[in-house]
């Protein structure tokens, strides 16, 4: 499977669907699992159940297939392996991905690294060993990737289920389904109106599940969220989470309780949440304030949260 549940590496502060029991009779809610975790699908009555499910089955394994670190056939698990600094023919949507990666990873100025499985292994999260590289040690092209440096290896977990996510999405737009809201293990995104005509909302948790912070209108857009309040643990008094600061080696900044990522692309979205996330309180903020980022930065001050945000994303807040 492509999750870290054991090694935690997906997005570690969950979002909660506003209104997913059926508030309304004319909404249906159907789910299954993905990636070690779940997704739920909310809509309209009068949709193909079977259909989608059969849709979404397909593409949970495609991606899994594609992207797992688990998977000893995957083809990321197989392009690490390879240790020669050849091209690499792989499927184009690895390379896309691979690509994406990359260049989330410039604009970023490196806090989002695809080679951080290394270290991310080193606090105790996940299966990827190799050597300690840098996301400019990779290169990618359609249907080819390669590496500069033998034992570099990929990690794609921060973008991946972003991916999957929109890889759903269309799969919902292609069968003619307008009005949706779709979770991906705390990942959602939503297009048109709630059955009663309203827009569909959504709550950030809080650390630990002991409530909601805020209340979000998505209007169209997909909200991503990452932090290592449930995917950490304790040490000799030291915190370690699965989001590992690519300069460092270490784990992130533990302050911060979660960033939340509002956008139009799921991938992009997950993969800045993750990025920013890395970066950790002050070098997030100001990241996401020079990208023009629309998100939400919950800090750990003496025991309390605060909210930071940046953008527009205080305008979608309606609690």
């Amino acid at each position: 499977m492509l999750t870290r549940r054991n090694f935690m590496a997906l997005s570690a502060a969950t979002l909660v669907t506003g209104a997913v029991p059926a508030l309304a009779r004319q909404l249906t809610t159907l789910g299954g699992g993905a990636f070690g975790s779940y997704w739920r699908l909310s809509v309209p009555q009068g949709i193909d159940h079977d259909a989608i499910g059969i849709s979404f089955s397909r593409i949970i394994a495609e991606v899994d297939q594609l992207f797992s670190p688990y998977r000893a056939d995957s083809v990321l698990s197989q392009f690490n392996r390879h240790d020669g600094t050849d091209w690499q023919v792989v499927p184009d949507a690895f390379s896309t991905l691979v690509g994406q990666s990359l260049t989330l990873a410039q604009a970023c100025g490196g806090v989002f690294d695809p080679t951080v499985g290394p270290a991310v292994a080193r606090q105790g999260f996940g299966p990827i060993s190799g050597v300690t590289g840098s996301f400019e040690e990779l290169a990618a092209q359609p249907g080819a990737a390669r590496k500069r440096r033998g034992g570099l290896t990929v990690d794609l977990c921060g973008i991946a289920k972003g991916e999957a996510l929109g890889r759903m999405a269309a799969a919902l737009a292609q069968s003619g389904v307008t009005d949706y809201l779709l979770d991906l293990g705390g990942e959602v995104i939503a297009r048109g109106q709630h059955p009663e005509g309203r827009g569909w909302q959504v709550g950030v948790e809080m650390p630990g599940g002991s409530g909601v912070a805020h209340i979000l209108r998505l209007d169209g857009r997909t909200v991503a969220t990452s932090g290592n309040s449930v995917q950490s643990y304790a040490h000799a008094g030291r915190s370690y989470g699965h989001i590992v600061d690519p300069a460092s080696g270490r784990a992130a900044d533990t302050r911060l309780a979660s960033v939340s990522v509002l956008g139009r692309d799921p991938a992009l979205a997950d993969g800045w949440a993750t990025a920013l996330a890395a970066a950790g309180v002050e070098n997030g903020v100001a990241l996401a304030e020079q990208r023009g980022l629309d998100t939400l930065f919950l800090v750990r001050e003496d025991e309390r949260l605060h909210s930071v945000f940046t953008g527009d994303f205080s305008a979608a807040v309606e609690v």
